[in-house]
């Protein structure tokens, strides 16, 4: 009965070590510290930053290991600070040198998502070298009212940047299938126009469908395709300073403009004085403003709307970024205006200045 049970122990040992082991990711190295140290492993997934786990620097020395779903973003760092080092990470193994006190300029080699990310990291460097060496030249130029310099010294700087882009857009021609170009793409594109988003979708193979930032890339295009132009305005209700409910729908019979700005927000602000001349002209004609801050102080947004003179109705739910409206509207970016139709319909979006002027003189003229 023993030599069967041992046999029986036997196999199953020799089974499991001819299985297939499943592929991880390895950190190891040393990184120089006085006594221990935990650092966090955060990870990009789609839109969101997520602790993934943590791991204990002893002596020095790292010897870490997880597996990844899927090649990402990974960022490893002291907690609440910015000591960090970020670079993209699969199921490789990868290693690590330098000072614990100065992650950002750590060492480190990996696999093959790693080296194909770091040719685009080495030339968001280069460009962050020519605009530390330009910046000062730049301004010496506007101080000393040299227009024609401080043009051609902008135009060095747009053409190193455009190489960064041509550079990010041949990788991605040259990988479509990577997860890389995912992430390069969802990072290029996710602020931009929904016929760029699209743009930027169609040049990935459609095996990264499951891919995180492909799918975020993805939900983004879904969103922002309930608030284009020629759809109904999404219904909402938020409060105004009073706490009194202000729906949308109440505004139907006038064209509405629904402008997404902040105290805090510099270009907001510089357009404010337009836009109040805007409504003083065009008021009585059928034309109204819905103002909705981003503000998160009550304070800042009612002293903004009484220094700039905003004689028209304003809301907030007063958290920031975190708007509610401005989360079912897709907004990523301020000022950001929408325009619409007596019926609530979206005719335009983004107009500023003269364009919106001309737009609304066209409308009620």
């Amino acid at each position: 009965m023993k030599k069967i049970i041992l046999s029986a122990l036997v196999a199953i040992l020799i089974l499991a070590s001819c299985q297939e082991q499943k592929p991880t990711f390895t950190l190891t190295g040393k990184l120089n510290s006085n006594g221990e140290k935990t650092l966090v492993v955060n990870v990009l997934d789609g839109t969101n930053f997520n602790a993934l786990d943590t791991l204990v620097i002893t002596d020095g020395v790292i010897n870490y290991s997880t597996t990844l779903e899927s090649p990402l973003l990974m960022v490893i760092g002291e907690d609440k600070t910015r000591n960090s080092v970020s670079f993209f990470a699969d199921n490789s193994a990868y290693t690590i040198s330098g000072n614990v006190d100065s992650l950002n300029v750590a060492s480190i080699t990996g696999g093959a998502a790693y080296d194909l990310y770091k040719k685009i990291t080495d030339s968001e460097q280069r460009i962050a070298e020519v605009s530390r060496e330009l910046r000062p030249k730049f301004a010496a130029a506007n101080q000393a009212g040299d227009t024609a310099k401080a043009n051609a010294i902008y135009d060095e700087y747009m053409a190193e940047a455009q190489k960064v882009d041509d550079i990010k857009a041949e990788l991605v021609k040259a990988n479509p299938t990577s997860p890389v170009s995912a992430f390069v793409v969802y990072n290029m594109y996710r602020h931009g126009s929904l016929e760029e988003m699209k743009e930027g979708l169609a040049q990935l193979d459609s095996t990264l469908t499951a891919n995180s930032y492909y799918k975020a890339l993805m939900e983004r295009v879904a969103l922002l395709e309930t608030v284009a132009v020629g759809k109904e305005a999404p219904e909402f209700t938020q409060n105004d300073a009073e706490g009194n409910p202000v729906a949308l729908s109440s505004f139907k019979g006038k064209y509405l403009l629904v402008d997404f700005w902040a105290s805090w927000c510099g270009p907001c602000r510089g357009e404010n004085p337009n836009v109040v001349k805007l409504y003083a002209d065009y008021k009585d004609k059928g034309f109204d403003i819905l103002g909705i801050s981003l503000d998160q102080k009550k304070d800042a947004w009612l002293k903004a709307i009484e220094e700039d003179q905003l004689a028209w109705n304003h809301v907030s739910d007063l958290k920031g970024w975190g708007n509610e409206v401005a989360k079912l509207y897709g907004v990523s970016s301020i000022p950001h205006t929408i325009l619409l139709d007596k019926e609530g319909k979206i005719i335009a979006k983004n107009l500023r200045g003269e364009e919106l002027r001309a737009k609304i003189a066209e409308l009620l003229d």
